[in-house]
């Protein structure tokens, strides 16, 4: 059983991988806007649910983060998002996380339902801390590089 102290732990760590990923898609947005040269049509705030852009970056309109990271791979191939990223993000976005068998460890697991009718584990990993620790390390790393094309270099 997880202390208070350990469990504020675990959810702020994660909080801080799930805003890196988002920021991570943000920045390949970015970075794809400035290489294809419509930064200058990016969304101006304030972001108010039922605005409308008429006029926008082409790599907003991607609907699913698979699609950024392939549009994204093809134009950075040296800044490459892996797969193992883009299915951590969808399992993050639409998979459970729960402790199994009372064993202390949480799981992060996504099932997808199969054209036969049975299911499938496309996702799983073990959320102990040491892990998490390291991949928000990793994130961080990847982040930041991301940033530097995302930059709008008509301003420096």
């Amino acid at each position: 059983m997880k202390t208070k102290s350990e469990t504020k732990d675990f959810f702020e760590l994660l909080g801080e991988i799930w805003r890196d990923i988002t920021a991570i898609e943000f920045l390949m947005r970015a970075a794809l806007a400035q290489k294809k040269s419509d930064v200058f049509k990016f969304p101006i705030p304030p972001f108010t649910k039922g605005k409308i852009y008429k006029d926008y970056p082409q790599s907003f309109g991607y609907q699913l983060f698979s699609d950024v990271a392939k549009e994204f791979n093809k134009e950075f191939p040296k800044l490459a998002i892996p797969q193992e990223l883009i299915d951590l993000r969808n399992a993050m976005a639409h998979g459970l996380i729960f402790e199994i068998n009372h064993s202390g460890n949480e799981q992060l697991v996504k099932f997808k339902k199969q054209k036969d009718n049975t299911l499938k584990v496309e996702f799983s990993l073990n959320l102990d801390m040491k892990t998490l620790i390291q991949l928000r390390q990793s994130l961080m790393e990847m982040r930041r590089s991301i940033a530097l094309e995302a930059t709008d270099k008509s301003i420096i």
